[in-house]
């Protein structure tokens, strides 16, 4: 049986257009312009949300109410609506984080407004994005079954746990929207069948995989010859 309905949005190495690899974008906390640079003062970089509370009481670790995302490649254009950075950031358009929103993402999590700059302060998009930090995730909410879990190494190396029968605790509960911290999940987000029509009609290029066919895709990401960016296991509507 089909586990819940559930579904996970995740990006490979393949990426449509006009959605930026992580390696070709930076944020930055402030700009000079009379050196034209960019810094990071700030230390939010290395929070490890284990040993201490989020939001993070110490300001050097807060994470920064405004941030330049920087792309060192040019791009033809910026049309993303949800792309990953990395450090438990996902970088979201207005319309996406709405969505996050009215769907129950709730107040785990920091946000700063961004802008989408190259690396003269010149602007690439007059669309509206955010950065979402999170530290509280909705790991709890999943029955992670020891029973069917899978452990296994990518294409390239690097081991992993995965849990092809993921499921809700309480699938009927008002909230459509996942974030985890499990290490698989992290730079994904889940939602139930509810949404998924929506996610398809409103926002750019999802990549959209059944949690139970999430197994295959994340052992086989690099595997380009295998799964292509138009696979056997993508879902569409």
């Amino acid at each position: 049986m089909e586990t819940q309905k559930l579904y996970i949005w995740y990006y490979r190495t393949i990426l449509p257009n006009g959605v930026p690899n992580s390696d070709d974008i930076v944020l930055f906390d402030s700009y000079d312009p009379l050196k034209n640079k960019f810094y990071s003062t700030s230390e939010w970089r290395k929070v490890d949300f284990t040993p201490m509370d989020f939001p993070p009481k110490d300001v050097k670790y807060k994470f920064p109410d405004r941030l330049y995302l920087v792309f060192k490649k040019k791009m033809k254009a910026i049309l993303f609506d949800y792309c990953e950075f990395g450090s438990n950031v996902k970088l979201v358009s207005n319309d996406f984080y709405k969505f996050m929103l009215d769907n129950g993402l709730d107040n785990g999590f920091e946000v700063a407004d961004i802008d989408i700059v190259n690396k003269k302060n010149e602007a690439l998009t007059n669309r509206k994005y955010y950065a979402l930090r999170f530290g509280d995730f909705d790991d709890e909410l999943f029955d992670f079954s020891d029973k069917t879990k899978q452990r296994g190494k990518h294409t390239f190396g690097g081991s992993y746990v995965i849990f092809p029968d993921l499921k809700l605790q309480d699938y009927n509960s008002t909230k459509n929207i996942f974030v985890l911290k499990s290490p698989a999940y992290n730079n994904s987000i889940i939602f139930k069948a509810t949404v998924i029509e929506r996610v398809f009609n409103d926002f750019y290029s999802p990549e959209i995989y059944k949690v139970s066919d999430f197994p295959a895709i994340y052992a086989n990401q690099y595997d380009e010859e295998l799964l292509p960016l138009d696979n056997k296991y993508k879902v569409k509507m």
